[in-house]
């Protein structure tokens, strides 16, 4: 490339340095350009709280559920989502209907009784006129003292034997045997499912089953179901219906009432005078067929995908639900209103879950109404009790996903906007999951791609305490803003840090090694591109050999500290990035040091510098190409578009970096094959890091993570620069072309990351 002109050298500077300045000002425009940032309003979240709450128990196909349902859609109709629905579906549902004031309520008591012993075979209580009561608790009631859990029997029952059954196991079933005529505790510590022990129950005759936890003062809801085929089951059609008109009493009672019964049945095992019997009155709970509500609205896109975002309406049959689930309901309706300011590409749809309480009952029915429609889903984000309270210790936000490729990119997202706004006190944790314990679990089991938020279990979870007094405003807008980014991300909005040049038809991403591999090998060979062009020139000249370090100095340069230090320390903190930027620039110095102790400064000629600073070069190129085959294995695989982009950006700019290792080695006097070969050796570090990513580290990257890794190799790129290229370029006494070099490699570098990302 040996420069016979003035006059061209200076033209190619001036265009490089207006390149340069233009692309970084452009650049920097964009960084400044207003961001799609979002002015999330709390007082209406709090209102729409307030407003649901106020309906009382949203008990699936109750009225209250009703006013719900209304109510949400008035909301949506007020955003101007359109295709707003109210869809009804039939389910098998749970509900209790107390008795009125002057009538039999709901409630139950036990006593310690002395007298005769019912005779086998004889019905339930027969032998209770002939007992005399010598100790009792009194009326117990309902809410206060215990809970139906879902799908429970409804029968009154009476004077059946309190008895003890451990926690429940399978092997204390079958100890104790035929369960007839009995009422059985359960000290339930969640080693097994309710549906396995309310079957047992029922098969072996029992009366009544009772469980309590210790610690649980007042009894919460819990419903029972169970997994059959992919879906959730109520317990009445479940294990082909047989149990459906078989239903015992089962009920949830508090740790208080719990020991009162464990000393009544301790004082009768040691008299056989003394029975501990129970009898209840549960006759205002109902087990049946209930039409449970589905509200939809949509915001439409400007092309192709589908998004669908939910949250369940519903609650529990004793409670109010403000935080399980107002709260989830509320920051939907608020993602809406945001939404609705901006476009996608991809139309949204919002969906509130009636029957989520009872087995997420509302969303199956609507999967398999709409079957093919989900299939085409390219998301499904579920919110579900995410009130934060840092005061209480709830302070941080629990996110799931069904796909391991979206864990580094909601990360991200989630530090992003962490950092960007006053959330010192929350965190949020971002794991793998393709089960889920609320609405996205139905999505789950339909193969459609989700993301779970939720909140950790609270005092008032399930009770009737759950009323708007319990949430915290100031934490509500964190979901949404993560919610927001995410769909921003996933729906397909321009952004300023997306690449300016696209390409269509790539769409997705792939599950498969193979190909990120081949972007990978293909971006790495690129440094072979670069050894090439060494090869087949005849002669390095002076004005040569300076203006091709001086490039490789100066795309190493902008690349370390642009954009794998400033903008890594702006994503993941100033501190942890520098530290492991300055760690990078330790260990190339220990390196050289180590390399350089033995020689002999008046032996070492010009030739030897050159090529000791090609190898020391290709050292830190091969270092550096590693993480960017890490980013290449974990991008493609959340879009193949990214992918190849990256590929196309990561291949511009090995191509001088192959240059930069080549050119001393060749001058040195290590031959032009040699030279050639070691350039494209360097380049296949970038294949390996794909494959580590995706074979060794899947999920467990965080961006956090890479950030340390990138700044690390920016350390080491800088002071092979600073210590090795730009001196030897120096050395060659040729100063307008190592200028010149120094701005056009620059130039190259950054005009290539600003069109390519």
């Amino acid at each position: 490339m040996g420069y016979s002109s003035d006059r061209v050298l200076v033209l190619v500077g001036v265009v490089s340095a207006l390149v340069l300045i233009s692309s970084l000002g452009y650049e920097f425009l964009l960084e400044e350009e207003e961001k799609l940032s979002f002015s999330v309003d709390n007082s209406n979240m709090i209102e729409d709280i307030d407003r649901i709450a106020s309906f009382g128990p949203r008990v699936a196909g109750s009225a209250e559920e009703n006013l719900a349902a209304e109510y949400i859609s008035q909301r949506f109709t007020e955003i101007g989502l359109q295709n707003i629905k109210i869809e009804e579906f039939q389910v098998t549902g749970a509900w209790f209907v107390d008795a009125e004031p002057d009538e039999h309520q709901i409630l139950m008591h036990a006593q310690l009784e002395m007298g005769v012993q019912n005779g086998p075979g004889l019905p339930d209580g027969t032998a209770g006129a002939g007992r005399i009561a010598v100790d009792e608790t009194g009326s117990l009631n309902h809410i206060e003292s215990f809970t139906y859990l879902g799908y429970s029997g409804a029968n009154h029952k009476h004077d059946n034997m309190l008895t003890f059954l451990g926690n429940g196991s399978a092997d204390e079933f079958a100890a104790l045997g035929d369960l007839t005529d009995l009422a059985v505790m359960i000290n339930y510590d969640f080693s097994r499912s309710l549906s396995e022990i309310y079957k047992d129950s029922i098969d072996r005759n029992a009366g009544v089953v009772m469980i309590y936890t210790e610690g649980v003062e007042t009894p919460p809801f819990m419903s029972v179901t169970v997994q059959e085929n992919g879906a959730t089951v109520p317990f009445p059609d479940a294990y082909g219906g047989q149990y459906a008109d078989s239903l015992i009493p089962y009920i949830y009672i508090s740790e208080s009432v719990a020991m009162k019964f464990h000393d009544y049945i301790e004082q009768a095992a040691d008299d056989a005078t003394l029975y501990a019997s129970l009898d209840g009155f549960w006759e205002g709970n109902n087990v049946g067929i209930r039409t449970v509500k589905v509200v939809t609205g949509e915001l439409p896109g400007s092309g192709e995908g589908e998004i669908l975002v939910g949250a369940h309406h519903d609650s529990v049959y004793i409670s109010p639900g403000a935080v399980d689930n107002a709260v989830g309901v509320s920051q939907l309706i608020e993602v809406a209103s945001q939404l609705s300011e901006i476009e996608l590409e991809s139309t949204v749809t919002f969906a509130t879950w009636g029957g989520e309480e009872l087995g997420l009952l509302g969303s199956q029915a609507y999967i398999e109404q709409y079957q093919e429609e989900v299939q085409q889903l390219d998301l499904y984000v579920n919110l579900d009790s995410t009130n934060l309270d840092p005061a209480k210790g709830l302070g941080t936000l629990g996110i799931e996903t069904s796909k391991k490729e979206l864990v580094n990119s909601v990360s991200k997202i989630k530090e992003g906007v962490l950092k960007n706004g006053d959330w010192d006190d929350y965190s949020a944790t971002v794991q793998y999951s393709d089960v889920g314990n609320s609405d996205h679990r139905s999505f789950n089991q339909n193969d459609v791609t989700t993301i779970g938020f939720f909140g950790w279990q609270y005092d008032q979870y399930h009770r009737q305490t759950d009323v708007p007094d319990v949430v915290n405003e100031d934490g509500l807008a964190l979901t949404v803003e993560i919610v927001l980014q995410i769909l921003v991300a996933q729906g397909g909005h321009q952004s300023s840090d997306e690449p300016l040049i696209q390409i269509s038809g790539l769409e997705g991403g792939t599950d498969s090694w193979v190909f990120p591999f081949i972007l990978a090998l293909l971006a790495g060979l690129a440094t072979g591109i670069g050894g090439l062009i060494v090869f087949v020139l005849k002669e390095i000249t002076p004005e040569m050999m300076a203006f091709l370090l001086a490039m490789a100095a100066g795309v190493m340069l902008l690349v370390s500290v642009l954009d794998l230090w400033f903008k890594q320390a702006i994503e993941n903190g100033y501190v942890p990035i520098s530290l492991s930027f300055g760690f990078g620039v330790l260990i190339v110095v220990a390196v050289a040091f180590y390399t350089k102790k033995d020689d002999d400064p008046a032996e070492l000629t010009k030739e030897r510098r050159l090529y000791k600073s090609g190898i020391l070069t290709a050292i830190a190129l091969a270092i550096h190409n590693f993480p960017e085959g890490l980013a290449m294995g974990v991008g493609v695989q959340e879009s193949v578009q990214y992918g190849v982009v990256l590929m196309a950006a990561i291949a511009l700019h090995n191509i001088p970096e192959g240059v930069a290792v080549a050119a001393p080695i060749q001058a040195g006097g290590g031959g032009r094959l040699k030279a050639t070969m070691i350039a494209m050796l360097t380049g296949l570090t970038e294949p390996l890091g794909a494959l580590f990513a995706l074979l060794v580290l899947g999920p467990i990257m965080t961006p956090f993570l890479v950030g340390c890794a990138l700044a690390f190799v920016g350390g080491i790129m800088t002071i092979v620069a600073c210590n090795e290229l730009i001196p030897q370029a120096k050395s060659q006494n040729r100063p307008k072309h190592m200028l010149v070099g120094a701005i056009f490699g620059a130039a190259v570098m950054n005009l290539s990351l600003l069109l390519l990302g």
